[in-house]
């Protein structure tokens, strides 16, 4: 089964798409704390290429592709925004005291955690983030 939608530029109307994405998930039978999971790397990804990925701060489009497989859940992300490659950003430093630590990051580490194969290319002016999440028997 595969799944495309476009995200909204309106954060106001991202809820709508993450529902769409969690009835998807329902309708092909995905367990729930895989679906919770799909449904954090999906927010974590939109929202960020949303408002981080214009410095002008227009339009411009953000891709969410889902192709869900007997031992897997692929999850694809297109958007045409400046060039950004969330995987060659640092870890964070867990060990810091929060008020030391700099702003970001945890989200790349979230989906580090979450994901058994991640990866990013520049592919005809797009960022593409391939997330890899494996269904449990």
């Amino acid at each position: 089964m595969r799944i495309q939608m476009r995200a909204p530029q309106d954060r106001e109307l991202l809820p709508s798409l993450f529902a769409a994405i969690d009835e998807a998930l329902a309708h092909a039978g995905i367990a729930h704390a895989l679906a919770h999971d799909v449904r954090l790397v999906s927010e974590e990804v939109v929202c960020n290429a949303i408002e981080h990925g214009q410095p002008s701060g227009g339009q411009h489009e953000v891709m969410v592709e889902i192709a869900i497989h007997d031992d897997r859940v692929t999850l694809c992300f297109r958007d045409d925004g400046d060039p950004f490659d969330p995987l060659s950003q640092p870890p964070p430093d867990l060990e810091a005291d929060i008020e030391e630590r700099p702003i970001g990051g945890l989200g790349v580490h979230l989906i580090r955690t979450l994901a058994s194969e991640i990866s990013y290319a520049r592919e005809a002016h797009r960022n593409v983030l391939r997330v890899v999440l494996l269904r449990t028997p």
